[in-house]
């Protein structure tokens, strides 16, 4: 019994307490043990290595016991050299990750580490209003050359009061072995409405009207815990954002909950009985348009006079070659 009170013996048990932690933590990583179980996912690969260092603790012991003080003392020197070994390794990794994080957001104008104090971003999206003096801008018009992306993402502030943006993900690893570089938080005013707290100065989202509970980024990429989205519209400059943080929006689900759809201005895009260009047109007179369908590139629309009321129906080209050819009408 004396053996395994020796000083060697109990540097012994705690070198392998650590080392078998530090090895579950990695086996946890290689099978993605946390992978895609939120909060729940650190607890889970904790919890693996709180199980490697259970069983290395008590096999200790039984070691100790039956080797030699001389191979233990030499045990030790390898453990430690593990353990440093695997330290060092989670350092330089931890490093390298953020070199890499820093590096995409200064592609652009710096972005602050830290959330810069402001009620609003310093952009909005660009708005298209018939009448200049309309106190709600309601109507967004496309630029002709800018791509249409594949949809829009939609912050749950509800629920995830802060949106973290991350810079450049591995997406072979979970969200939780990132580090964000920037965010923009919500709060309820006095009215008990969302509004912005703080947010980086390089934010230009697609469209944010919070008092009408709207606010969208396009969405350029999709992967399994990123989405990745346009948070400039101005300079086209993108960050990643947790794909559960909100709502992903494909364009047809988009379209189909819109008040209204109109062509773009000076448009020769007209309205067709079938949902092919060289069909007939359909001449009924309208102001207005309202989804509801979409196949592909074309829109079966119900068509409206000034009151919104129906006169007609048809098909529309809504898209040709990544680009859109309408405009699309968020609010009455």
């Amino acid at each position: 019994m004396k053996k395994l009170l020796k000083p060697a013996s109990i540097g012994f048990y705690i070198l392998m307490l650590l080392v078998c932690f530090v090895l579950g933590l990695y086996f946890a990583g290689a099978i993605d043990a946390g992978k895609n179980q939120g909060l729940a996912g650190g607890a889970i690969v904790v919890g693996y290595g709180v199980i490697f260092a259970g069983v290395g603790f008590i096999a200790s012991f039984f070691i100790a016991y039956y080797v030699a003080t001389k191979v233990i003392v030499k045990f030790n020197l390898f453990l430690l050299l593990i353990l440093l070994a695997s330290v060092g390794y989670k350092y330089f990794e931890f490093q390298q990750r953020d070199k890499l994080q820093k590096e995409e957001s200064e592609k652009f104008d710096p972005p602050s580490t830290t959330p810069t104090s402001q009620t609003e971003p310093l952009g909005m999206a660009m708005l298209y209003a018939d009448d200049v003096e309309a106190e709600i801008p309601h109507k967004i018009l496309n630029q002709e050359n800018s791509e249409m992306g594949m949809g829009f993402f939609s912050p749950n502030y509800y629920d995830n009061p802060t949106l973290y943006f991350y810079g450049n993900p591995n997406l072979e690893k979970s969200l939780m072995d990132h580090i964000p570089y920037d965010s923009i938080s919500f709060r309820r005013n006095k009215f008990n409405q969302f509004e912005i707290a703080t947010a980086p100065p390089f934010l230009v989202p697609e469209y944010l009207k919070l008092d009408y509970d709207r606010l969208y980024f396009k969405v350029v990429s999709v992967s399994e815990d990123f989405i990745e989205v346009v948070v400039n519209k101005t300079n086209g400059q993108t960050s990643y954002v947790d794909r559960r943080a909100g709502q992903l929006i494909y364009w047809p689900e988009f379209l189909l909950s819109m008040h209204s759809i109109e062509f773009l201005p000076n448009s020769k895009e007209k309205v067709h009985v079938r949902s092919f260009e060289n069909s007939g047109e359909e001449n009924t007179s309208h102001q207005f348009m309202r989804a509801i369908q979409i196949k592909g590139d074309w829109m079966k629309v119900l068509l409206l006079n000034s009151d919104f009321k129906t006169v007609g129906s048809g098909w529309i080209q809504w898209k040709r070659n990544g680009k859109l050819l309408i405009i699309y009408n968020l609010l009455s």
